[in-house]
């Protein structure tokens, strides 16, 4: 049986379909990157010019120092290129991506910094900002947006550490918890913008219906219960999509989905020993992308 997930999706409308937003001195960064660029310990000796050392970014008006750490400063971090002019410090990433965060000190606080988000050399996002190097909410980015490129405005020295950034690649993250819980949530492909995505909860004997549920503010810490551990909150409500082992969900082409995470756990109701009982599986985080 394959249902096709229409509440879901509505849903997904308005909780996914919100436009870009910026992170603009936050305490933390992305959830869940795909990848992130912390520029090692010691990696190359103080005020080394970096340009393409590290794989995935081409950097410009930078160089390399290495402390011990320094309010979300670790190891390996960029500051000024006091050499070059103009007080512009560019993140080119190889291909394009769909979120990024990172950990940026304004030295100077005489002047706001300009950060912009841009793709194919045009500006997609911007914000500005008077903040200082000791504040520790360092965390700056943007989040549900397609770029290729940061460029950051600085006065006078920045410090630039920990690039956390989402690619445009489809992804199916498992999670289990504390793997309590037997895996049974499978993707049968990826969520690719445009498509339709395939889940399988595998049925076992005695098996009644298997159940989907989508968590719409995403995962949390392992909860025990009865059937094992939940791994959704309860509030607000999941949606709950009954079936027996076959879902689908059509995936949105609008480029305003890239990026997005969608989060699933699957659960059996099993003809057991004194009766039906729910059984907890694994959950699957899907991350749309082309």
């Amino acid at each position: 049986m394959q249902l096709v997930l229409a509440t879901v999706l509505a849903s997904l409308w308005l909780a996914a379909g919100a436009p870009a937003q910026a992170i603009i001195a936050q305490s933390s960064g992305l959830a869940n990157p795909t990848d992130v660029i912390d520029f090692g310990v010691n990696l190359y000796p103080n005020n080394t010019p970096i340009t393409s050392q590290f794989v995935g970014v081409t950097v410009t008006h930078s160089r390399y120092f290495t402390v011990a750490s320094a309010n979300n400063i670790v190891g390996g971090f960029l500051t000024n290129d006091f050499s070059a002019s103009p007080n512009t410090v560019s993140l080119k990433f190889a291909q394009p991506i769909s979120d990024v965060s990172f950990v940026y000190h304004q030295i100077s606080t005489n002047a706001p910094s300009t950060i912009r988000a841009l793709l194919e050399g045009a500006t997609v996002s911007s914000f500005s900002g008077t903040w200082n190097q000791l504040q520790p909410n360092n965390w700056f980015g943007f989040r549900g947006i397609r770029l290729d490129e940061v460029q950051i405005d600085f006065v006078v020295d920045f410090n630039l550490d920990t690039i956390e950034y989402r690619a445009d690649i489809a992804q199916c993250l498992f999670d289990n918890g504390n793997d309590i819980n037997p895996p049974g949530l499978q993707c049968a492909n990826l969520p690719v913008l445009g498509t339709t995505w395939h889940a399988t909860i595998a049925p076992v004997s005695g098996t009644l219906m298997t159940l989907l549920a989508y968590a719409p503010t995403g995962l949390q810490s392992p909860q025990s219960f009865p059937g094992g551990e939940l791994l959704i909150p309860l509030s607000p409500p999941p949606v709950t999509i009954t079936g027996f082992g076959s879902y689908s969900l059509a995936i949105p082409s609008s480029p305003s989905w890239l990026g997005t995470s969608l989060a699933f756990q699957g659960f059996r109701v099993d003809d057991l020993i004194g009766g039906p009982q729910l059984v907890a599986l694994n959950a699957q985080t899907l991350v749309l992308g082309f």
